[in-house]
């Protein structure tokens, strides 16, 4: 009986408490955004609030600097989080944009946080690296994007090759074992790409084949 109405109050208060933590988020993205518009603003972008609410990762608000095609997209989720620079169908994060332009090393954000608003603080610093997307003809940004772009798909590739990959060295280790080669499941473990990713059974498979091979 206890169990269930602890169940019942935990119901209850369930969806205020997610309804507060995303007005919570709000309130700090929109107390953040007039940092960034001390940069953003003269150079003709206004703000615009997109979306706040809760779900499984944590309350979270997410916002933009708008002027014609051109967006500077953020995301708070307990901090800033996500930042992104767009022009048109062309978009690169913060990090691969500032490498572009050389400016990285002297990059703050996203930095520590002591106070909530730091993030913001910090990524108004790098701002002023970004005259390229403020105010210039958005070259730069445009080669992120790029680079970016490309270095995603073969990372995607690989990974995609690495998981082709251990799903037939997995077939392969589980007909070992059944056929009680032992050690050959133990050489084909130390092949896998991603031995993170095994279900308990098939851990259990490997550490019984390596028990058994051991001197």
């Amino acid at each position: 009986m206890i169990v269930f109405i602890k169940g019942i109050l935990r119901r209850a208060f369930a969806k205020p408490l997610l309804a507060y933590r995303g007005a919570q988020a709000k309130s700090r993205l929109l107390s953040g955004a007039p940092i960034l518009a001390t940069f953003l603003e003269p150079n003709g972008f206004r703000f615009r609030f997109r979306t706040s609410g809760s779900a499984s990762g944590g309350a979270f608000a997410s916002g933009e600097f708008i002027r014609k095609d051109r967006r500077l997209e953020f995301h708070f989720r307990g901090t800033l989080g996500l930042v992104r620079y767009h022009i048109g169908r062309y978009s690169a994060s913060h990090e691969s944009y500032m490498k572009e332009l050389g400016a990285f090393p002297r990059c703050q954000y996203p930095g520590f946080k002591n106070e909530p608003l730091d993030p913001f603080v910090r990524l108004a610093h790098d701002l002023r690296f970004a005259g390229d997307f403020l105010s210039g003809d958005g070259r730069m940004l445009l080669r992120a994007s790029e680079i970016e772009r490309a270095f995603l798909k073969e990372r995607n590739r690989s990974d995609l090759r690495g998981y082709a990959g251990d799903k037939r060295a997995l077939g392969l280790i589980r007909h070992a074992f059944h056929e009680k080669a032992y050690r050959e499941v133990a050489d084909l473990a130390q092949t896998l790409v991603y031995p993170d990713d095994q279900t308990p059974s098939q851990r259990r498979i490997i550490e019984i084949a390596r028990t058994r091979t051991k001197p």
